[in-house]
């Protein structure tokens, strides 16, 4: 065994568990108080173990789909419907092909920046207008606080980043704590991505010009005419009724809202061809924003009159003398940080570090957004007059139009405008396929009905895409103006993301106070601004209590049913499953004794070939507790470096050709687990590796070989292995021949759920 105590961020469990021992050979005697007695009946103990079957027989893991683990939330997750075919074109059983699987680590920092800054960045493209309906020339002040605010939620989602470097989405973070959690989170997400993709949708189709009789009615309009205009002051006003004539003209040819909704469904059958690799495009998109924000910005900070910007722009002690009403105006524009939760389930893809993957990324774009969209606040409240609800829906092809007209005539605003509205209906496309992505992973995870799992020939899930393209367009027949649907996407993102800054800031991986106490602070804020928003739009709570009372019904249903039916086996047990023959239990085996390293596994499986042997993986907790206690149970399919482990041994497994019969436990002395495992499945042999203990540690625990030789009984056996005399890689073993898959070996049935 080696001698290594990976301790790492190991659990403890309270009992072991293991597969069925078989009954080829009578149980050998063994001298340990712990060790039980065997009895002839067929392999019962009194200790506990929940996975502990008849001997001689295959386990029974059931007939049932699919249970994969809590997977990232990103539309790559379930961009294949499984991988049969090994890295030698070699068939894997399906469970182990999900299991082992890992995508590769291949999105760069500059593509992560564009897809976090498909979010953040063309995000300015409606909340410039949002911000100056609402405040008027005090508006600048709330861009102000939503770039302070950006600022520190990108520094939160750094940290999330390097603690989760396989996925930090709210998902992960909140599941680690408590499944319920987890799927209000992913729930919240849910509403997110379906305001986000409503939204952006309906302000692409204003960018786009729509309705023409407005835009022909502003084109006529000067843009130095200003007898005619109404300038909105410095007044803070929160209520604002839709407009009557918007909401009545929804089936109308031009109207904004009915071209979302056709868009919307044109997206949701584009998905149905299957998720592609977005990151190429995001780059681009990005550099189209980047380059349009440049234009105007280049184009008017020497028009700007500086001399009397400070006569234009609001006083901030206006925030002071109605604070009320200032800090539900600056609740109202908090709208683009969900774009923090893509980039943080992106860490399971990014390129090591991912530490200073995601670092890269979330500042550059912080930076970008924070900076130009202050710049771009100056430059809007530099104009006198400017009508309040006037250019709200397109303020960005407003700002094009006065500034750049000198230079490019009308070529420059309506460069904005089709740039605008193609990122905006890129923004839709990404929202409908995160909404996919969600209902899936949830419902591989147990948490929703299992028909939600349902994939086409192309490998997309056509019940959740039927449910991400309808859920979109219903809002829009619902509620198709721009700022009521803000209020119901800052709901959701919010609570989102207040709950993953919330729960990360105990994680023990912060160390320090200097990280923790500000992290906390910042979820505190966020979670006022979402109770904020409950209390001010009543609406958007309504919104998203339907949202969280359908999902929570589902999942108790699901869970109902489940009971009922029995669970589902994991992933991992399947995978188990189909390696694990008649043959191989009947056939000698080798012990192997891990804590989560896998340095002997090149030794252990170089011998299990030569012996024709099964390779018996113990995975042990090893604790020194004089007490019981209780704590969450812990199972083989629960405990996270168990899963990895096994899944790793289960893999090279594969390619070496050598059963794997995991065993898991728990106990205060590994000798005393590792000796009785050998005699249930009776072992001809342990390995085990040399120790790194010191003279200290000998002397106090004793020598674990000689420990461990003193409890076994004669026949088996215990060897020292050197990891350096084996190779580091496993050799695939030949192809088996055709008419030995027609000998009884059935290729493994793959499933559409």
């Amino acid at each position: 065994m080696h001698g290594k105590d990976d301790r790492g961020d190991r659990h403890q469990l309270q009992s072991g568990q293991s597969l069925t021992p078989p009954a080829h050979k009578p149980y050998p005697t063994f001298r340990s108080n712990r060790l039980t007695r065997i009895t002839e009946r067929g392999g019962e103990t009194n200790r506990a173990s929940q996975n502990c079957l008849a001997p001689g027989r295959r386990p029974d893991f059931g007939q049932s789909t699919f249970h994969a683990p809590a997977r990232q939330l990103t539309p790559q997750a379930f961009e294949r419907k499984g991988m049969h075919t090994s890295e030698n074109g070699r068939g894997k059983p399906a469970a182990l092909a999900l299991l082992s699987s890992e995508r590769p680590r291949n999105v760069r920092w500059t593509e992560a920046a564009g897809l976090l800054f498909g979010d953040w960045g063309t995000s300015r493209l409606y909340v410039l207008g949002l911000a100056f309906l609402f405040a008027g020339r005090t508006s600048f002040w709330l861009i102000l606080l939503m770039s302070l605010l950006i600022t520190a939620v990108g520094w939160a989602y750094k940290q999330i980043c390097r603690i989760y470097p396989d996925g930090g989405g709210v998902y992960t973070a909140a599941r680690s704590k408590s499944r319920m959690l987890a799927v209000i989170g992913a729930l919240l997400l849910f509403a997110d991505y379906t305001v986000t993709a409503s939204l952006s949708a309906l302000d692409g189709f204003h960018y786009f010009g729509l309705p023409v009789a407005r835009h022909v009615a502003d084109a006529g309009t000067g843009t130095s005419t200003e007898e005619h205009v109404k300038d909105a002051g410095v007044e803070i006003k929160i209520e604002k009724e839709p407009g009557g004539d918007e909401v009545s003209k929804l089936f109308a040819w031009d109207s904004p809202g009915l071209w979302a909704i056709f868009a919307i469904i044109a997206i949701g059958f584009f998905n149905l061809l299957g998720p592609k690799h977005s990151g190429g495009f995001a780059m681009l998109a990005a550099a189209g924003m980047v380059g349009i924000t440049l234009l105007i910005a280049a184009s008017a900070l020497w028009q700007v009159p500086w001399k009397q910007l400070p006569n234009r722009i609001g006083s901030p002690s206006i925030l002071w003398h109605a604070p009320g009403q200032a800090w539900v105006a600056f609740v109202s524009i908090v709208l683009a940080l969900s774009g923090v939760e893509a980039i943080a389930n992106l860490t399971g893809v990014m390129k090591k570090p991912v530490a200073r993957t995601a670092a890269l990324s979330i500042w550059s774009v912080t930076a970008e957004v924070a900076i130009f969209n202050v710049i771009l606040g100056l430059c809007m409240v530099a104009i006198f007059p400017l009508d309040r609800q006037a250019h709200y829906s397109d303020m960005m092809a407003f700002l094009a139009k006065v500034y750049t007209n000198k230079f490019t005539g009308v070529w420059g605003e309506w460069l904005v405008r089709i740039v605008g509205g193609l990122l905006l209906l890129s923004a839709t496309n990404t929202a409908v396929n995160g909404l996919m992505s969600i209902v899936y992973i949830v419902s591989r995870d147990g948490e929703l009905p299992a028909i939600f799992q349902r994939v086409n020939r192309f490998g997309a899930p056509w019940v959740a895409a039927i449910i991400a393209t309808g859920v979109p367009v219903l809002i829009l027949l619902i509620s198709h103006d721009l700022e009521s649907l803000a209020a119901l996407y800052a709901i959701g993102v919010i609570g989102a993301v207040a709950i993953n800054i919330t729960l990360c800031s105990m994680h023990p991986r912060l160390r320090r106070m200097r990280r923790k106490v500000p992290m906390l602070l910042l979820g505190v804020v966020l979670l006022a601004i979402w109770v904020t928003l409950a209390f001010t739009k009543l609406h958007a709570l309504v919104f998203v209590t339907v949202v969280m009372a359908v999902g929570l019904i589902a999942r108790a249903a699901t869970k109902w049913y489940q009971r009922r039916h029995g669970d589902r086996p994991s992933l991992l047990r399947q995978a188990v499953h189909e390696q694990l023959t008649n043959d191989a239990l009947a056939q000698p085996k080798i012990l192997l004794g891990t804590y989560g390293s896998e340095v002997l596994a090149p030794a252990a499986f170089a011998q299990a070939k030569a012996d024709h042997a099964t390779l018996v993986v113990c995975f042990i907790r090893q604790i020194a507790l004089n007490v019981k206690f209780e704590n969450r149970q812990l199972t083989m399919d629960t405990d996270t470096a168990a899963v990895k482990t096994f899944s790793r041994f289960l893999d090279m497994g594969h390619r070496a050709g050598v059963p794997i019969l995991p065993v898991y436990d728990m106990a205060p002395d590994a000798a005393e687990v590792m000796a009785e495992t050998a005699a249930i499945y009776g072992c001809t042999k342990i390995l085990i590796g040399t120790s790194r203990q010191g003279a200290l540690y000998h002397l106090i625990k004793g020598h674990f070989q000689r420990r461990l030789e003193a409890i076994l009984p004669p026949d088996i056996q215990v060897e020292v292995v050197n990891p350096a005399d084996y190779p580091a890689t496993v050799e695939e073993p030949p192809e088996p021949e055709p008419e030995h898959e027609q000998a009884g070996h059935k290729e493994p049935a793959t499933h559409d759920h």
